[in-house]
C-alpha cells in the first residue's frame, strides 16, 4: 500500500479520501504559525489583500472591518465570506492577483495582511507597477523540523516553507504533490513535482490519489518531473 506524508494535519473528511483509496497517511504540521502583536491605528480598511486563510483568521481575531477584499485561493475566499463586505477578486496565486490589481484597480490604495515570511511576487509586482500599498504582518511562520525514517511514496506540500521543512531534513526525495505554482517552484529544487488543479487541500489530496493510482508505489521508477 502506498503511503504519503502530509506536511499539514488533515481533517477526518480529508483523511477519509486517502483511506478509501487504500493510501496510507503520516501527517504533521511542518510549519507552525505564531501571531504577531500588531498595533493598528484603525480597524476599518477599504481595500485589503489576503493570500492565506491564516491571515484572514488573525484579521478576524483583531476585529478588523474589511470593505473590499482581494485574495488568493477559493478557501481564503470562503474564509472571507461574512467578514469582508465584498470579495472583489479571487486569483489562484499571488502573481495572478497582482496582475488583476494592476489591470483593474491601479488607482486604489491597498492594505496587505500577511505573514512576515510572505512570498515576494505580489509586493514586488505592485511596487513595480506603482500600486500604493501598506503591509501588515499578522503572524510569522516557523519551520517545525522532524525526521522520519519511513519511506514515503509522495509528500503533500502546502507552502514553500513546508517543502523546505521536509526536503532539507531528509536524504530521501519522494515526489512532491503541491498546492500551487509557488510551492511547486520550491519543490522542483529537490524532486519531481505534481501540482493540484486548485489551490485547496482537497485538490492536493485528489491529485495525490490520481498520481499514485497511475504510477504506483515508490518502487516504481517511472516518476518524471513536471515540464
Amino acid at each position: 500500500m502506498p503511503t504519503v506524508l502530509s506536511t499539514k494535519r488533515l481533517t477526518a473528511v480529508q483523511k477519509k479520501h486517502l483511506f478509501l483509496s487504500n493510501i496510507g497517511l503520516v501527517e504533521y504540521d511542518a510549519v507552525q504559525i505564531k501571531p504577531i502583536d500588531l498595533k493598528l491605528i484603525t480597524l476599518n480598511f477599504e481595500n485589503a489583500i489576503f493570500t492565506s486563510q491564516n491571515s484572514v483568521r488573525f484579521a478576524k481575531a483583531k476585529g478588523l472591518k474589511i470593505k473590499h477584499a482581494f485574495c488568493v485561493g477559493q478557501n481564503t475566499a470562503k474564509a472571507l465570506e461574512g467578514f469582508a463586505e465584498n470579495i472583489e477578486a479571487i486569483a489562484e496565486n499571488g502573481q495572478h492577483l497582482s496582475n488583476l490589481i494592476v489591470q483593474n484597480y491601479s488607482n486604489r490604495f491597498f492594505h496587505f495582511f500577511c505573514s512576515r515570511q510572505r512570498r515576494m511576487e505580489l509586493p514586488e509586482q505592485l511596487t513595480l507597477n506603482h500600486i500604493t500599498f501598506q503591509e501588515h504582518y499578522l503572524y510569522e511562520s516557523v519551520i517545525n523540523l522532524k525526521s522520519f525514517e519511513n519511506r514515503f511514496d509522495a509528500v503533500l506540500c502546502f507552502s514553500p516553507l513546508g517543502v523546505k521543512a521536509y526536503y532539507n531534513n531528509h536524504n530521501a526525495t519522494p515526489p512532491a504533490i503541491c498546492i500551487g505554482t509557488t510551492t511547486e517552484q520550491a519543490a522542483k529544487k529537490y524532486t519531481s513535482t505534481f501540482t493540484a488543479s486548485k489551490t485547496s487541500i482537497e485538490s492536493v489530496i485528489i491529485k495525490a490519489i490520481k498520481v499514485l493510482n497511475h504510477f504506483g508505489s515508490a518502487n516504481n521508477n517511472s516518476w518524471e518531473r513536471n515540464s
